[in-house]
């Protein structure tokens, strides 16, 4: 007999989800348009938003949503300034080809919508299901009250995220960081953004 979705058995076991999820992913990755910045909030560091009170006013603010373009993007204890700072508690970084995409699966499984256990493998993102399991719950800390916040101007992507992962204060074993085959040493955060006035910081010459 053949298992309808909502019927118990292959269609609802958590390996069949997580294929299911992956496939997903592929085909968004594969049809989604490259939008401009300009489509949702992307101009140099934006954030960072306390989720709970981001999420709450998501249609009143569809305009600050993330864009769909490539950046970085990160998770934290505490607010911070202009960029991530080590004051801020860093708990997560990661880069996306989408980051609005990428940051909706995050967040859909950082808050639980995820696999049971930690060895268990993510439906979408391993980042949101290791955040979930390995720091809200060891602390019972709600992650609608963590912070979260992007940037898609960075001049490097690499350095950004070599400079972010430096400050990181939990590792939850999920990064691998890319080296920068183009900066040495990799290029200050606050330089590697956009400036008030929209232009890029300039580049260090290669050594």
């Amino acid at each position: 007999m053949r298992l309808r979705a909502g019927s118990f058995g292959t269609a609802n076991r958590p390996g069949h989800l997580a294929w299911r999820a992956r496939m997903r992913s592929h085909r968004h990755r594969h049809t989604m348009k490259r939008a401009s910045v300009l489509n949702g909030s992307g101009v140099g560091w934006v954030g960072p938003y306390q989720i709970g009170s981001y999420l709450a006013s998501a249609v009143r603010f569809a305009d600050s949503r993330p864009p769909e373009t490539s950046g970085v993007y990160v998770v934290s204890e505490r607010p911070w300034g202009d960029v991530p700072d080590r004051a801020c508690g860093l708990l997560y970084v990661a880069r996306a080809a989408y980051v609005r995409y990428r940051i909706g699966q995050l967040l859909c499984e950082m808050c639980g919508f995820t696999s049971d256990t930690v060895e268990e493998e993510a439906y979408g993102h391993r980042g949101g299901h290791a955040l979930w399991h390995r720091y809200c719950q060891p602390r019972q800390r709600e992650p609608l009250g963590l912070y979260i916040g992007w940037c898609c101007d960075c001049a490097c992507l690499d350095c950004a995220e070599i400079k972010l992962a430096e400050m990181l204060t939990v590792r939850l074993n999920v990064l691998t960081v890319r080296s920068c085959s183009s900066h040495q040493p990799p290029l200050d955060l606050a330089e590697n953004s956009f400036n008030r006035a929209g232009s890029f910081f300039p580049r260090r010459p290669r050594i």
